[in-house]
């Protein structure tokens, strides 16, 4: 009896070993730019570069990674890991149970954050804010390119305060997006195309009031450093100060 499950085990692990070679014959590593800072790694089919089959990881221009984790059939399978800019764990989520297991402010991060949720009606409203899946930093940078910054904020002598705003509905989903310039002589907002993203930044958690899920807005804030920008009026305008 101990020999038969012994050489039953022997025959599963065999089988594992067997598939993930198959598996490993019909992928490829693959590399896409996503964002004009962010480089995805992934393994896809041989013959269908777009269906992803297996693991994928993101790195930043200074080859952080960012996020790591699995496709499954073209989706995002299992638990993924994200890191900040300075390689710390700040999320874990896992998308074959749409779950949150591990969420912490991103304190390095130049990105951040505020919710707008109407409480109307509530008395006593437990309000938990959205969440973006991937978290601020990764988020701002698969938006953000400095050659689409408008030429009336480059022009400016001063600081600007840039938000991203995004409405989310109740069940995650980005239904829009614009942004918004603030500075003492410039002021604009501008309404944002949501198709045609990566797939990842449509990716959200929804707010919630007393545990039932509700539409909001979150908000991502980051200064324009005009003043230290090298080349005045150009899209060489720093995001953080040094």
């Amino acid at each position: 009896m101990i020999k038969f499950y012994t050489m039953k085990k022997l025959i599963f692990i065999l089988a594992i070993l067997v598939s993930q070679f198959v598996n490993a014959q019909n992928t490829v590593w693959r590399k896409m730019r996503i964002a004009p800072t962010l480089v995805e790694n992934y393994e896809s089919d041989k013959a269908n570069k777009k269906l992803k089959l297996g693991e994928c990881f993101i790195v930043n221009s200074a080859n952080r990674e960012l996020a790591r984790g699995m496709y499954k059939n073209g989706l995002k399978d299992s638990i993924w890991n994200y890191f900040s800019q300075n390689s710390d764990l700040i999320q874990v989520y896992d998308f074959t149970n749409k779950k949150l297991i591990y969420n912490i402010p991103d304190v390095s991060s130049i990105v951040k954050q505020r919710s707008v949720i109407d409480t109307t009606g509530y008395v006593k409203a437990k309000v938990v804010a959205p969440v973006k899946i991937g978290g601020l930093d990764y988020g701002f940078y698969l938006l953000y390119n400095q050659r689409n910054l408008p030429q009336g904020a480059k022009d400016q002598k001063e600081d600007i305060l840039m938000e991203y705003i995004f409405d989310v509905s109740a069940t995650g989903k980005l239904e829009d997006f614009n942004i918004k310039y603030t500075s003492t002589f410039y002021n604009a907002d501008f309404k944002q195309s949501i198709k045609d993203l990566h797939g990842d930044a449509y990716e959200f958690i929804p707010a919630s009031i007393n545990g039932n899920p509700v539409k909001s807005k979150l908000v991502y804030q980051i200064m324009l450093y005009i003043s230290q920008a090298r080349d005045r009026g150009t899209y060489n305008v720093p995001t953080q100060k040094f």
